[in-house]
């Protein structure tokens, strides 16, 4: 199978949208950042991870899970949908909190990776201001990107560069099939608030959508007629329009 190439972020129409003349949400390199994400929106906070986390970058991907009520199995050809090959993909079970930010750090120590992902719900024992600075003397170090992606988990002081707010949104309809009355849902959408980012437009939504054709993300903000909102987005979504991120299915 034909692995897509990596999302293609590096181009100046990926990172700004004319309109709006503002950067599209990153996953920096060298940087630690939190993703949050509701019960419902674990896939979209997965993908958002995965997809932003490994752009343009070789390597393996470390996925440090904990223990998760209800975790997502990892599907090869969604994350090939990604641009990640599925052979790079290293996973790591911990057994508890403080085994999870242990075999982090030492990921984050570990120059060559493309990603360390730790994968926890609800509070993270032991995760703060302290350990979040040696997530952050780490990754600056070997210029490896750490992402905490946190379900059903409040935010709490630390030292992340970023900090997000994912969640599924409404898809932007398709050109109806000639004699059909009902526009086709489009392609995966997820709405992302930026939380906190050091030096970027922290408070500012975002609509992204999955372009499966490139592997990336792009920037619809504003195309569904207004500012997006993520509980909006809960109440005014049509029947079949808000869509699971469609290379990823629970396990």
């Amino acid at each position: 199978m034909e692995t897509p190439s990596a999302p293609i972020l590096s181009s100046p129409t990926w990172r700004l949208r004319p309109a709006l003349r503002r950067p599209m949400p990153v996953l920096a390199a060298g940087q630690v950042h939190e993703v949050h994400g509701e019960g419902d929106d674990r896939a979209a906070g997965l993908a958002f991870a995965l997809g932003l986390g490994t752009a343009n970058r070789q390597g393996a991907v470390l996925v440090v899970r904990g223990a998760l009520r209800q975790g997502l199995g990892l599907y090869g050809e969604g994350l090939a949908r990604l641009g990640i090959d599925p052979a790079r993909l290293l996973l790591v079970e911990a057994r508890d909190a403080a085994a999870l930010l242990r075999a982090g750090l030492e990921g984050a120590r570990c120059p060559g990776l493309a990603l360390v992902l730790l994968e926890s719900e609800g509070p993270l024992k032991g995760y703060d201001l302290t350990a979040s600075r040696r997530f952050v003397l780490a990754a600056e170090r070997t210029q490896t990107p750490l992402v905490l992606l946190r379900h059903a988990a409040n935010a709490q002081p630390s030292a992340a560069h970023t900090r997000w707010q994912v969640a599924s949104a409404p898809s932007l309809p398709l050109e109806a099939p000639p004699g059909a009355q009902v526009r086709p849902p489009g392609l995966p959408m997820i709405a992302v608030e930026a939380l906190r980012w050091r030096g970027g437009p922290a408070g500012q939504t975002w609509h992204l959508q999955w372009d499966e054709q490139h592997g990336g993300f792009r920037d619809t903000t504003g195309s569904l007629g207004g500012t997006p909102n993520r509980n909006e987005n809960a109440r005014t979504a049509p029947s079949g329009a808000v869509l699971p991120m469609a290379a990823l299915r629970t396990g």
